[in-house]
């Protein structure tokens, strides 16, 4: 039975198996991807959150640095100087945190519903007046994706108080 091949039909016949297998190793390779970049997407969102609790974890488990962030907040040159090297530092993490999921998002780690929710919670801090302040005199230490939406944020926080004021008194 085998005498009827040829040498050239079993190296055809060869070929053609080792197409199917490159064939079949790609259809697997491309499923272990979709499944290590859902992996991936999940440690990077869980990672954000963690990052997101440390920061806030002070805030509600020291009741002090809640009365020091207070504080910081509501007039920042009031602060002593060591006080005001906290507040630096705080804002610098809460900051860096922000660019960071600016990034996530560009590259498309963090979807738009939690980027939604993490934009919105930013522009609820942006709407207290030492958080614009202390951005706007320390932004050229952070990435131009994040000047540019804190920029467009603070426009947008404008527009809305501008309309809340509605026309001027006569």
């Amino acid at each position: 039975m085998f005498s009827q091949f040829t040498l050239q039909d079993l190296g055809a016949l060869g070929e053609f198996v080792g197409a199917l297998g490159v064939v079949v190793s790609l259809v697997y390779l491309a499923q272990q991807m979709r499944q290590n970049t859902t992996s991936v997407r999940a440690a990077s969102f869980n990672s954000m959150t963690e990052n997101s609790i440390r920061i806030l974890e002070h805030s509600f488990r020291d009741g002090d640095f809640a009365d020091f962030l207070h504080r910081a907040e509501g007039d920042p040159s009031s602060l002593s100087p060591t006080e005001l090297v906290r507040w630096n530092a705080y804002m610098t993490a809460v900051y860096r945190h922000f660019g960071n999921l600016v990034y996530q998002y560009r590259v498309g780690v963090l979807d738009r519903q939690m980027w939604q929710s993490y934009r919105d919670t930013l522009k609820k801090s942006l709407r207290t007046p030492s958080w614009r302040a202390w951005f706007e005199e320390n932004r050229e230490v952070f990435s131009t994706s994040l000047v540019e939406l804190v920029e467009l944020i603070v426009r947008e926080l404008e527009a809305e108080e501008q309309v809340g004021a509605g026309p001027p008194a006569v």
